[in-house]
């Protein structure tokens, strides 16, 4: 059987070839009457050719198929997602591989949207093209993976911090109040290199952006706009923190305080997890932003 378990993405012409392999072989999964109607579907959506050879060396006809990669974009994704889904009958092992490469790479690891898409899948397919035994584990699948209900419920949940600092605090402040108007040109040229680098929101005014180092309470509403992103201002917090060491050791409670200072774009929350957990590999911003604070 032609399966191509290993190929992850989705092409017209393994489609074809599984399904054809489907009528011919007949396999004890899939039912003769159904594979000749999804043969018939793919002929007119393909507009496959089956072409007579007058060749004697060659076999008395052959099949002309146009091999499409199927993207996300495409009109009829499900129908041919379902189809892809269709082969894993045979072995159900392999689908995880395979729903999560369409997460990371179809829909950008929206697990909304995606568990919302498998949701209509089934219900459009299950009783066309999959068994129960699939059906199941593409369930168990969602279930394990994409249903985020309890999960968000508990990381929206913001933990009070362990400390009682409101937001980082220099470790020289501690010795010399006028720490920040002395060295006010090195604070004026990192608040500025952040803005042109799109570290921050344009608009941050100076006053907020020194505020984040005193530990002062600071209003929702005069928090930093982070426009870059969630990796970078991981960074920007454990190079204070844990590498230059300039700020007041947090602990656990880093990614709170760090809640506190900064918002997204649009004024969205972080969550705790959003920030320790944030992924990225963009190195060269990384020595930027030490480049940068390095001034502190």
């Amino acid at each position: 059987m032609k399966t191509y378990f290993n190929h992850l993405d989705i092409h017209t012409s393994h489609i074809f070839d599984f399904e054809t392999d489907c009528y011919f072989l007949e396999p004890m999964h899939y039912e003769k009457k159904q594979t000749r109607r999804i043969i018939s579907q793919l002929i007119e959506k393909l507009k496959i050719k089956i072409i007579s050879s007058t060749k004697p060396t060659e076999s008395d006809n052959y099949t002309h198929i146009k091999d499409i990669t199927i993207t996300s974009n495409h009109t009829d994704f499900d129908y041919w997602f379902a189809l892809k889904l269709r082969q894993y009958q045979m072995k159900l092992k392999s689908i995880s591989a395979f729903l999560n490469y369409h997460l990371s790479y179809s829909f950008r690891n929206n697990r909304s949207k995606f568990n919302n898409f498998l949701e209509l899948v089934l219900l459009q397919y299950q009783d066309i093209f999959f068994n129960k035994k699939l059906t199941k584990t593409v369930k168990k699948y969602r279930k394990n993976h994409l249903s985020l209900t309890e999960r968000k419920n508990i990381s929206n949940k913001i933990r009070k911090p362990r400390t009682d600092y409101n937001t980082f605090q220099l470790k020289m402040l501690k010795h010399n109040r006028n720490y920040i108007k002395e060295n006010i040109v090195n604070f004026m040229d990192i608040w500025f290199a952040l803005k042109k680098e799109n570290f921050i929101d344009k608009h941050t005014s100076f006053e907020n952006f020194k505020a984040i180092f005193k530990n002062q309470p600071i209003e929702p509403s005069n928090r930093i706009k982070w426009i870059g992103t969630n990796k970078e201002l991981q960074w920007f917090v454990k190079y204070l923190v844990y590498d230059s060491k300039k700020v007041v050791y947090l602990d656990k409670d880093i990614w709170l305080i760090a809640i506190q200072c900064f918002v997204k774009e649009g004024e969205k929350e972080f969550t705790e997890l959003q920030l320790r957990n944030a992924t990225g590999n963009k190195l060269d911003r990384k020595e930027f932003l030490r480049t940068i604070l390095n001034r502190v």
